[in-house]
């Protein structure tokens, strides 16, 4: 069994990531749409197929959006807070859209 200090050297620990609360809304965003998009798209209901259109633009936009506020030198100080409120505010357009698409499915 090694000694303990040769357990700390194999045992490597993250250093200098940020979470990044814009980041990880667009990547649960992402996994949702995913998740249901080819089911929302096969249904006859034209609501929900509207629904998944609209939530891909978002989704493009939201992602263009991101690229376009990362910080260029890498030094990763994260965002300034009017770019903060515009993920937010995309992030709460997905998630009506979401919470629509899923009270339009259970009312069948």
């Amino acid at each position: 069994m090694p000694t303990k200090s040769s357990q700390d050297n194999l045992m490597h620990e993250a250093k200098g990531v940020k979470y990044d609360e814009c980041e990880m809304a667009l990547f649960r965003a992402k996994l949702s749409y995913h998740a249901t998009i080819d089911e929302r798209m096969a249904s006859q209901n034209s609501n929900l197929t509207s629904i998944a259109e609209a939530q891909a633009r978002i989704l493009k936009v939201w992602e263009i959006q991101m690229q376009g506020t990362k910080d260029p030198t890498g030094k990763n100080e994260g965002r300034s807070a009017s770019d903060k409120r515009a993920m937010a505010q995309y992030e709460w357009r997905y998630t009506t859209l979401e919470n629509a698409a899923t009270n339009a499915a259970g009312k069948k």
